[in-house]
């Protein structure tokens, strides 16, 4: 069975948008996380921060194949998994749905990426 390339880097491109909007959305503080220890301006940031780079990741999945970026891609998402772990136990609480979610929905982009890093393009597609 032949994967198709190109519907693998725009469903990772899909799945990398949704995580930007809630990113945003949490940012805004329309989604709620819990306590940001009282500093709004930090969410803000945050969401604003995180929205963009996953954003910058749909565009970049839509736009270009290139398999060391897709290699940087997963290191980032493993990276992701790590910091949200390592934060997790000085947030009240712990962990929450939108957390949770936004790490459920990563599995899948991670596994594209790195299926992405290890496949070789077809040369003239794109």
């Amino acid at each position: 069975m032949r994967i198709d390339r190109r519907a693998v880097r725009y469903g990772a491109a899909g799945i990398s948008a949704v995580m930007a909007v809630i990113y945003i959305l949490i940012g805004l503080g329309i989604l709620d996380v819990g306590s940001a220890n009282g500093d709004l301006s930090f969410l803000w940031v945050f969401g604003a921060l995180a929205g963009g780079a996953f954003l910058l990741g749909a565009v970049l999945l839509v736009s270009l194949d290139r398999r060391w970026l897709w290699m940087v891609g997963t290191v980032f998402q493993v990276f992701v998994y790590v910091a949200y772990f390592n934060v997790a136990p000085q947030r009240d609480p712990t962990f929450e749905v939108w957390g949770i979610t936004l790490r459920i929905i990563q599995v899948p982009l991670a596994v594209a990426l790195a299926w992405l890093a290890l496949r070789p393009a077809v040369a003239g597609l794109r």
